[in-house]
């Protein structure tokens, strides 16, 4: 039996499959995702919040311990986000760390909110984010394909090399440290850009 985190995982990676099926064949009104590589993205941090809550679509509540707004532009023009924390069981821990890039949809007042890409606690104290494949914007980057330009200098590490619980993990992850919310607000900016959400 599957848990309710486990079902979701597999209804993502099922849409995701049918997206790159149709990107992949060049489906008319359908146009490749963006190169958003070189475009400079930029942050503004904005107020600090307390705790926050937002339900997923399944129906389930999550608690965040705290939150900031942040305001970015780029090549998808300007976006107001929220970076929220908070401890969920993963990776072979029970209350593993987690800051979630949240888009809000449609005016300040609104709540609605998309989450962008999410940056779990390590086993050595640093958070990582997944780093999708620019070709296959649904699809993890491995440890085969050409890192793309924008990372270079960054720390960009395998999945088992962050987390002992992964004993073959060739993806790649974008390794930050926890006060550099801007970088993971900048990461979530250009995952969203290439999976066209925004």
């Amino acid at each position: 039996m599957q848990t309710l985190s486990e079902l979701r995982t597999a209804v993502h990676e099922a849409v995701d499959r049918v997206f790159d099926q149709y990107e992949a064949a060049g489906t008319p009104g359908i146009a490749p995702s963006p190169d958003v590589q070189g475009e400079a993205i930029g942050v503004t941090a904005g107020e600090v919040t307390g705790a926050w809550k937002y339900r997923w679509p399944g129906g389930e509540e999550e608690t965040f311990s705290q939150s900031r707004w942040y305001e970015t532009n780029g090549p998808s023009g300007r976006q107001r986000v929220r970076v929220a924390w908070a401890r969920r069981a993963a990776w072979g821990r029970s209350d593993r760390r987690r800051a979630i890039v949240f888009n809000q949809v449609g005016s300040p007042d609104s709540t609605t909110y998309y989450p962008w890409t999410e940056f779990v606690e390590t086993d050595h104290g640093r958070f990582a984010a997944a780093i999708p494949d620019p070709g296959r914007p649904r699809a993890m980057l491995t440890d085969a394909a050409l890192l793309p330009a924008r990372f270079k200098g960054a720390a960009v590490e395998r999945s088992d090399a962050l987390f002992d619980s992964v004993a073959e993990g060739p993806s790649l992850r974008l390794v930050v440290d926890e006060d550099d919310e801007a970088t993971m607000v900048r990461h979530g900016y250009w995952v969203a850009t290439l999976r066209r959400r925004i």
